[in-house]
């Protein structure tokens, strides 16, 4: 491999390091009441077949490999181990809402011809966030989701969206109430915001309502980064529970949130959105020195080092 090329990848791992450490700090500064986590990359195949991954998302797994006679699989997604951390001890409803972030690196199987570039890989880092609260709760947390979004991609350059709501499909899991309790207030919340959007009628996904959010980039083209989904499922499957103000054991409701999707995606959407001309504080190489005379290498090298 030449230095140049060399150069390049030292140039995008740089960024991809920058960019992290933004994720990471933002969950901080902005949004202080983030726990961050930390996960594993793997787990006993008996989690995901709790899970339902097993059931239904099998063909985007790698193969699972044995270890001291157990069966386990790599994760493609976190949202599992962030359950389990929820099952370590009785919760009440003065615990919620919880909010766990993570930066973690998931593994899915794509065909070899779907590769592309950054955009679509087999391994990949999700700024994933799970946030369990009680159902009044809702709409506000949404509603502190969009806003952060909106921050967080502001910073980025980007302030043009393209958002749709999308409802429940003809097959689901959960109840008609919470269903309409969950979807009103996704809409409260873009009503809140002062966000136009478009409703996909039954385009939910299976567990729940979701928004999703598009960004446009410099010349136009859309980008599928942020999205906020309702989960009624995983919480029914790993019998979740809460004792509520009664006394009573009841369900919370789970959100998935990813603001940039995966790291290495919206590095790509950036490369394409700046066509390389990153802003001074994410770029990898923010100066360069060019001595035009002999007379002033050594002062170049004194302010280098």
């Amino acid at each position: 491999m030449s230095m140049k090329r060399m150069g390049e990848r030292g140039n995008l791992v740089c960024d991809r390091w920058i960019l992290r450490m933004f994720v990471e700090t933002a969950y901080f500064v902005l949004c202080n009441s983030y726990e961050l986590l930390y996960t594993p990359h793997m787990a006993n195949v008996e989690l995901w077949r709790t899970s339902g991954h097993l059931e239904f998302y099998h063909e985007s797994m790698f193969d699972q490999m044995q270890v001291e006679k157990e069966t386990y699989q790599i994760r493609p997604m976190n949202c599992p181990f962030h359950v389990l951390i929820y099952k370590d001890g009785m919760k009440s409803y003065r615990d919620l809402p919880l909010r766990w972030a993570e930066l973690g690196t998931v593994y899915r199987y794509e065909r070899s011809g779907t590769l592309h570039g950054l955009f679509r890989v087999r391994g990949f880092t999700q700024d994933d966030a799970h946030i369990f609260c009680l159902p009044t709760q809702l709409e506000d947390e949404m509603t502190r989701v969009l806003e952060l979004v909106e921050r967080i991609l502001g910073r980025f350059g980007f302030t043009k969206y393209e958002i749709m709501l999308s409802t429940r499909p003809e097959k689901s899991v959960g109840s008609d109430d919470i269903w309409e309790k969950a979807t009103q207030a996704l809409l409260n919340s873009l009503k809140n915001k002062g966000w136009d959007y478009s409703i996909d009628e039954g385009g939910g996904a299976f567990y729940g309502p979701k928004i999703d959010i598009k960004i446009r980039d410099a010349i136009g083209r859309l980008w599928q980064c942020s999205t906020v989904q309702c989960d009624f499922n995983l919480p029914e499957r790993f019998d979740m529970t809460y004792i509520d103000s009664d006394g009573t054991k009841q369900r919370p409701i789970m959100v998935h949130r990813a603001l940039l999707g995966s790291i290495e995606r919206f590095m790509g959407v950036l490369v394409e959105n700046y066509a390389g001309d990153f802003p001074l504080w994410l770029a990898p190489e923010q100066i360069r020195l060019l001595p035009v005379t002999a007379e002033a290498m050594d002062y170049c090298i004194q302010v280098c080092l």
